[in-house]
């Protein structure tokens, strides 16, 4: 199953332009983990976030894919699509 680590903080511009969309995608079954960049630092240094928003496309526990900055929906499926 694939997810989808979506690294974010509460001050990021950017970010509350996407949150929107995340939330509608997760009531629709797309699997997304919100998480705060600011709260959560052994996953941002983990993961090497450099920036927010990041998403980071999991799949089998590994990181398959990853895009920074606003999307939009579209961008959004066809990143989870792997496309």
């Amino acid at each position: 199953m694939k997810n989808v680590f979506y690294f974010t903080a509460d001050w990021c511009q950017p970010c509350k332009k996407v949150k929107p969309i995340v939330e509608d995608m997760k009531r629709e079954g797309f699997q997304f983990q919100m998480i705060d960049a600011d709260y959560e630092q052994l996953l941002v240094k983990q993961f090497k976030v450099s920036s927010v928003p990041t998403f980071i496309l999991i799949e089998d526990r590994k990181e398959i894919n990853r895009i920074s900055g606003a999307k939009t929906r579209e961008e959004l499926e066809r990143f989870i699509n792997n496309e």
